[in-house]
C-alpha cells in the first residue's frame, strides 16, 4: 500500500494535531508513510470524500455525535469510520492509533 490517507474529525484541532504528529512519527518509525488531515466536526458536512478520497476516517472522542452523518457519507464509498479510543486520545498514544489505522485499512485482526 502506498501512503495511507487519514481524515480525522475533532473539535478544534489543538490536541488532535499533537496526536497526529505522534501518529505520523510512529508510522515513520515503522517505515510507513501516512498523511493525516484534521478537520473540525463542523467541516464534516462539507468535506467531499469523492473529490478528496481517504483510506480511513477517525473520529475524536469529543465529536462522536457526528459519527452517524460521517458514516452516511463514507460507507457507500467503502471508507472505514472508526472512533479513536478515549484512552488512546487522552494519552496521545500515536503508536496505538497507528496500529488501529493499520488494522482497519489492511483489514487485519486485532
Amino acid at each position: 500500500m502506498d501512503k495511507i490517507r487519514v481524515l480525522m474529525f475533532c473539535a478544534m484541532g489543538a490536541s488532535s494535531s499533537l496526536l497526529a504528529i505522534k501518529t505520523e512519527e510512529a508510522a515513520k518509525a515503522k517505515g510507513e508513510e501516512i498523511e493525516m488531515t484534521l478537520l473540525s466536526a463542523a467541516e464534516a458536512a462539507v468535506y467531499d470524500l469523492k473529490a478528496k478520497p481517504v483510506d480511513i476516517i477517525l473520529i475524536a472522542p469529543q465529536v462522536r455525535f457526528k459519527k452517524r452523518s460521517i458514516m452516511q457519507a463514507a460507507t457507500p464509498l467503502g471508507i472505514p469510520v472508526e472512533d479513536i479510543e478515549s484512552i488512546t486520545y487522552g494519552m496521545m498514544d500515536g503508536e496505538k492509533l497507528f496500529e488501529q489505522i493499520l488494522r482497519a485499512v489492511r483489514k487485519t485482526p486485532a
